[in-house]
Order: structure tokens, then C-alpha cells, then sequence
């Protein structure tokens, strides 16, 4: 329960504004409503003396009365009983064109003159038209209609009237219904106040509206102070916060809040952790050319409440990949040279055997062959090729590729560490094996001028790249329809186990091969391995 406290000025200042604001609202409506009504009254009280002067002055007896040049009790009594009818009516009468009263609700106004000048348009022959005029009893609303006979000729004039006081004591009617809706509006705008200020003091548990605002001014200070990226979503995927980190890793200066999620970062699962309630932990993404770790967890009010929305929380692992990539660079180039090391004391054995037994065009062939693989290639390979097995692998091939008079190099863009692998360590060197080891077989069997292998090894946290290039003489048609067959080769029995275990081990992980070769020119093969599985089994795609 939330403890009741002192109003604060920021709740007095509420109070006071929404009080007028209602206050506004309710007298700018009623005001238009009362202007409305008493408009509407009054065309309502002109169109009603319009309409009876209208039917006075069509009735057939009028016009006979004033042909005939004598009031007749007939009219008298049917209009007797029309204006006891209609009590609104304050005056109506019936005169000729020489202005002679015929009929006046007033029996004492009968046979006087009307001298008002007012029926003078009407008389001469003016369209039917409401005045203010002055009688005895007060200002009057009048509406004059012609009398004609049957050959249209004007023979007098009906006029009927109601008294402005009338209009006025309906208006004031009209007010004052009004006066008493602003206050009972009021009376509900006052206690509906309170209420809601009740209600705002219970939603904020206590806390002063002053005392929340401070705490999230400090929450949003820490927020942005956290070396994590925060990206705070809802359940329909909109962004609702971003912290200072996670704009710097999406690397975009328009406004984030607002923006659907999967349109920042199109790796998110926030439909799965939303559906499961589970969180989606410790996975790659690359957001802005940075390499990322990425918890994506849901947002609840508390244990069994449905999820409200979704963080995902960004770990920016490029400075820290940096500093391991240079530990274990130095590891890895202290390895191999130590591996060179043993292995040039081997080599000048051999040399040295050659030139004990005098086969001397043997040793030069061999020291000229060993001059294609350096120390500092092997650091460079070490350096490139951050994964222990991997690069042992690509070394020994190397050097093995040397004897033979082959030169095997690594394309100098390569780069791989063993956390953006996406297959195990085991398969990639299968893979990596064979290839290498069937470009030099196949350099071997047949030779050529320019003896040459191009490898390149390309790994990203959602894409894997293997590129291997020779300059041999090509793959035949026939051959490249069966060369993934198991047993099939073209170098005798007991082969044919390679390029089959690369196929199966690619087709495992849901990668693709593709093959490209030309006679005499040599042979690439491109292994890709994503995080989305791709089977494509069409043209040289295996």
C-alpha cells in the first residue's frame, strides 16, 4: 500500500490546471450550445409567425372579407380560434391595402388604421419579410404576408406577431438550464479531480511525481553510462529505448525509439522469446561492423506475468577479440617458429645426406624448393589463421607442396578465429585437407609451367568462406558429373575419399559448394557455410 503524503506543488499545479481546463472546455461548450439553442429559437419562432401569416393570408374567407369591404364574424371566429390554439402568438391581424384593421386579436383595435408604415413594401408587393416593430404592449417580432384575389392583385396585408419579451423569457429559460448543467459539470469536474489524483498518487505507489521524475533522470544517466548496448522493445517489436551504447553499435544518427526492431537488428528472435518466455543467450550477430554477443530476454513485471516486451542486451566483442587475436597471434607465431625450427634442422640433414653421397643438382633443387616457404610466412599464416589445427594444417601443406616445387599461398585477406567457426574445428580441417591435398596431387600428376595454390579462408560470426585455386589442367565434364561419388578418382584404386567426405561434411552443416574450372586453366573450389541452412541443387552447386 502506498503511504499518503503532503500534496506537492507539482499535484497543486495538476489540480489547478485540470480544474481549468474543465472549466474551459465545459463553458466554451455550453456557451456554443446556448448560442445554438437561441438561434434556433428564433428561427423557429419566425418560421412559425411566417408560417400562420402565410396560412391566414391564403385562407379563402380573408380574401372575401376584404372584397366584400366588411370585417365577417366567420373570419373572426375561425381566427379566434387559431390564435386560442397557438398560445405563442402575441398579435395577428388581418387589414386592407388602405391600411383598415379587419381583424385584430385586439377586438378594441378593429376598424382603426395601421400606421406603422411597415406594410408598405408588402402592399407594394415586397416577398413576405419579418420586422421589429413597437406596439403598446412593447417591441414586437412581425411577419407581414400580402393578401391577393384571384387575379394576384394585392387587396391586403395579414400580420402576425409575437412579443420580444416572450423571446426573451424563453431565452432566459434556455440560460438558465444551461447555468445549471456548468455546475453540476463542474461539481463532477471537481470530485473527478480528486479521483484522479487518487488514482495517480496509488499508480505511483507513493512516490512524488518530483521524486520519480529525479529517479528516472538518474536511471536514464546510468542506462547510458553502461558499456552494454540496451535496446528495450515492446510486444508489437517497436523500440521504446535505446542507451548510448547500443546507438554507437548501430551506428545511426536518426531517431531509434519508434522504429521497428527487426529494422535495427534483423538477426532478433524477439517473436520466439516472446512466445516461450525464454531467453535467446550467447548469440553472434555482427551489427555496424562490429562483432557482437547478444542476450535477447523477456520483460516482465514479475515471474508468471506474460512477457511485456523484449531487451536485448549487446556485447561488443571487437576489443576484446583484438586483444585475445594478438595474445594468441604471438602464441601461435611462437609455435611456428618453433615448428620451423625443427623442421630447417631437419632439411639440412636431407642437404646434408645429399651432399655426403654427391648428388649435388638434388641438394640444389631441394634448397631452391625450400626457399618457397619462409619464416615469415608461416608467422603471416599464424597471424591470419587463428585456430591452432587449422594453421598447423595450412603449414604442413604447405611445406609438403615446397618438396614438390608447388607453391601454396594464403590469399592475404584471410582471416579466421575459432569463435566465428560454424562448424567444428574437426570437419573444417577434413575439409581443408582434401582440398589442399587434391590440388597438389592433381599439380603433381601433370605438369605445368606455373605451379600455383591460392587458399583462402574467410570466417565471419554469420558467414564461413573457403576458397582453393590451382593453375592445374582443369576438370573434365565427366569427371566433375561423378567426382563427389564415393570411390570414384581418377588416380587409381583405393582413392576416391576426399572430395566425398568434403561433400558429406558440407551437406551436414547445410553449406554449399560450388565448382568453377576451364581446361589448361586450372580449378576453384568455393565452400560456404552460413547461418541459415542453403541446399541449392542446380548448375555446378553441390
Amino acid at each position: 500500500m502506498y503511504h499518503k503524503k503532503k500534496k506537492s506543488e507539482l499535484e497543486r499545479m495538476l489540480y489547478r490546471g485540470f480544474m481549468l481546463i474543465s472549466t474551459l472546455v465545459i463553458l466554451l461548450s455550453l456557451g456554443g450550445t446556448l448560442y445554438f439553442d437561441i438561434v434556433r429559437q428564433q428561427k423557429e419562432m419566425d418560421t412559425m409567425i411566417s408560417g400562420i401569416a402565410a396560412y391566414i393570408s391564403e385562407g379563402t374567407d380573408v380574401v372575401t372579407m376584404l372584397e366584400s369591404g366588411y370585417p365577417s364574424p366567420y373570419v373572426k371566429q375561425s381566427l379566434d380560434a387559431l390564435y386560442a390554439t397557438i398560445p405563442n402568438i402575441s398579435v395577428a391581424e388581418v387589414c386592407n391595402k388602405d391600411g383598415v384593421r379587419f381583424y385584430h386579436t385586439d377586438r378594441q383595435s378593429t376598424g382603426e388604421s395601421y400606421v406603422d408604415g411597415e406594410e408598405i413594401p408588402i402592399l407594394q408587393g415586397s416577398k413576405p419579410y419579418i420586422t421589429i416593430g413597437y406596439g403598446t404592449k412593447g417591441a414586437q417580432r412581425r411577419a407581414f404576408h400580402a393578401v391577393r384575389n384571384a387575379r394576384g392583385e394585392i387587396i391586403g396585408f395579414v400580420m402576425v406577431s409575437v412579443f420580444v419579451g416572450v423571446i426573451s423569457a424563453r431565452v432566459q429559460s434556455i440560460a438558465l438550464v444551461h447555468l445549471m448543467i456548468l455546475g453540476v459539470m463542474l461539481i463532477i469536474g471537481f470530485f473527478l479531480s480528486h479521483a484522479i489524483l487518487r488514482i495517480m498518487r496509488k499508480t505511483l505507489m507513493g512516490f512524488q511525481p518530483e521524486e520519480l521524475l529525479r529517479r528516472y533522470l538518474r536511471q536514464d544517466v546510468v542506462l547510458s553510462a553502461v558499456a552494454e548496448g540496451l535496446v528495450a522493445s515492446d510486444t508489437a517489436g517497436t523500440v521504446l529505448f535505446v542507451n548510448s551504447a547500443a546507438r554507437g553499435l548501430i551506428g545511426e544518427d536518426k531517431v531509434l525509439e519508434g522504429r521497428p526492431v527487426s529494422e535495427l537488428l534483423p538477426d532478433t528472435r524477439q517473436e520466439t522469446v516472446l512466445r516461450t518466455g525464454q531467453p535467446e543467450e550467447r548469440r553472434s550477430w555482427i551489427v555496424g561492423g562490429h562483432s557482437v554477443l547478444v542476450n535477447e530476454v523477456p520483460i516482465r513485471k514479475d515471474n508468471d506475468s506474460p512477457a511485456e516486451g523484449v531487451l536485448t542486451v549487446l556485447y561488443d566483442r571487437t576489443e576484446m577479440l583484438h586483444m585475445s587475436d594478438e595474445l594468441f597471434g604471438a602464441r601461435s607465431m611462437i609455435d611456428a617458429l618453433r615448428s620451423y625450427n625443427h623442421e630447417f634442422s631437419n632439411r639440412l640433414h636431407v642437404i646434408l645426406g645429399y651432399l655426403e653421397t654427391g648428388q649435388i643438382e638434388q641438394a640444389i633443387g631441394f634448397i631452391v624448393n625450400s626457399n618457397l616457404i619462409t619464416g615469415q610466412v608461416i608467422c603471416q599464416t599464424a597471424d591470419q589463421i587463428r585456430v591452432s589445427e587449422l594453421c598447423a594444417l595450412v603449414v604442413g601443406k604447405m611445406m609438403h607442396a615446397a618438396e614438390q616445387g608447388i607453391q601454396l599461398k594464403l590469399m592475404g585477406d584471410s582471416c579466421c578465429i575459432e569463435q566465428d567457426l560454424l562448424i567444428p574445428v574437426d570437419d573444417m580441417t577434413t575439409i581443408v585437407g582434401n582440398l589442399l591435398e587434391n590440388a597438389i596431387e592433381d599439380l603433381n600428376l601433370h605438369e605445368s609451367e606455373f605451379r600455383e595454390i591460392k587458399f583462402g579462408l574467410y570466417c565471419r560470426p554469420d558467414c564461413n568462406i573457403l576458397v582453393c585455386e590451382d593453375t592445374g589442367r582443369g576438370i573434365s565434364r565427366e569427371v566433375m558429373e561423378h567426382m563427389f561419388e564415393k570411390g570414384f578418382s581418377t588416380k587409381g584404386k583405393y582413392r576416391g575419399t576426399g572430395l566425398y567426405l568434403v561433400r558429406r561434411i558440407v551437406r551436414q552443416y547445410g553449406g554449399r559448394i560450388d565448382v568453377e574450372t576451364e581446361g589448361g586453366e586450372g580449378t576453384v573450389f568455393t565452400i560456404t557455410f552460413t547461418r541459415e541452412e542453403q541446399k541449392d541443387v542446380s548448375g555446378n552447386h553441390y
